[in-house]
């Protein structure tokens, strides 16, 4: 699994990393937000929150979605990172994507944990990027 240029997704992690933690410090959102969800409410969230967005930003949150359902967390993961790195997304929009990085990222840390080399690899190369 490959990610975009270095620099990209740094500034990209950067970003996510940012907006997680101002969701952790702020409490905001009804679930307590910053908390991992489940798959269900992730999916469930993107649909509801890219819904308006541009084509570009609903197709990115719809694949994710998709990945997701497929449990195919890597490349959910990858697609929520791009969809998390867009400059056109709302507040909310931006929530919703850290939200499902964190869930996401929660489930590829216990299936690298369970021995998934895949999983174990890309949690690497995604801490190595920092």
């Amino acid at each position: 699994m490959t990610f975009p240029k270095r620099a990209h997704f740094v500034s990209s992690s950067v970003l996510v990393l940012h907006t997680a933690l101002s969701l952790l410090l702020s409490g905001c959102g009804a679930s307590g937000g910053g908390q991992a969800k489940t798959e269900e409410e992730v999916r469930t969230g993107l649909s509801k929150t890219f819904g308006g967005a541009s084509a570009e930003a609903k197709a990115l949150a719809d694949e994710a979605a998709a990945a997701l359902k497929a449990q195919e967390d890597a490349k959910a993961f990858i697609q929520l990172n791009a969809l998390a790195a867009r400059q056109d997304l709302s507040r909310e929009q931006r929530a919703a994507a850290a939200e499902s990085m964190l869930t996401v990222n929660k489930r590829l840390s216990e299936a690298a944990a369970r021995g998934d080399k895949d999983a174990a690899k890309l949690v690497e190369e995604y801490r190595s990027s920092k």
